[in-house]
């Protein structure tokens, strides 16, 4: 038996769920790589504005200043891209179909992958990275996932609408991340920027009728 949970820090939320790293076999941890136990660490992370900025109000400017000068960062005038890794060979070369899915994905890893998981705390992950859960966790949870599914689209709204916010603070001072780092930087610790009210939601229980990896 497994369960799914959200837990908040500072503004910041994560679903938690135990069976997470456990899969093999589910479509979204398919894997052509040498790596094969990746799960869903494909994705690039892309820190936007705000998640720059819950990350610049824990404290962690270091952080931010460590991603920007990865030699694998891109930085663009309003987020920074972690790139990770893309076997582009492999995937020219077998290029599997897989339906209602980004098959490039199965080539893909994130650049924080570990063996025991992602190399960052939560807190200091994009909020993508927190709260995606695989099609077959959601369809377990079945009915129950309804709160936490709505949890998510009012998060991604709120993020939505104050990363414009932040965006627009710095085009009226004539900032952005590329041409003006240091100072884009030191204005989004100056704007203040309400939390999200979170609401308290039931842990769920999770029972897989056939576990592959436990």
């Amino acid at each position: 038996m497994h369960s799914l949970n959200l837990v908040v820090h500072d503004n910041i939320p994560l679903f938690r769920c135990s069976y997470c790293g456990n899969c093999y076999g589910f479509l979204e941890s398919t894997s052509y790589l040498k790596v094969k136990m990746r799960g869903c660490c494909w994705y690039f992370p892309k820190y936007k504005l705000i998640d720059i900025k819950n990350i610049l109000s824990l404290g962690r400017e270091d952080f931010i200043y460590e991603i920007a000068n990865l030699s694998n960062s891109k930085i663009e005038k309003y987020h920074i891209e972690v790139l990770g890794y893309f076997d582009d060979e492999k995937y020219n070369k077998l290029k599997p179909q897989a339906k209602d899915f980004d098959s490039k994905l199965f080539f893909k890893l994130c650049p924080f992958f570990d063996k025991n998981g992602c190399k960052l705390h939560f807190t200091l992950r994009p909020h993508p990275c927190n709260l995606y859960l695989c099609r077959e966790v959601i369809e377990t949870c079945g009915s129950e996932y309804e709160s936490y599914n709505r949890e998510r689209k009012d998060y991604f709204a709120y993020c939505n609408y104050y990363n414009d916010l932040l965006a627009k603070e710095l085009q009226n001072n004539n900032l952005n991340l590329i041409d003006n780092f240091d100072d884009s930087i030191k204005l989004l610790k100056q704007i203040h920027i309400p939390n999200f009210d979170f609401r308290r939601l039931r842990e769920i229980k999770i029972n897989f009728e056939n576990e592959i990896a436990v």
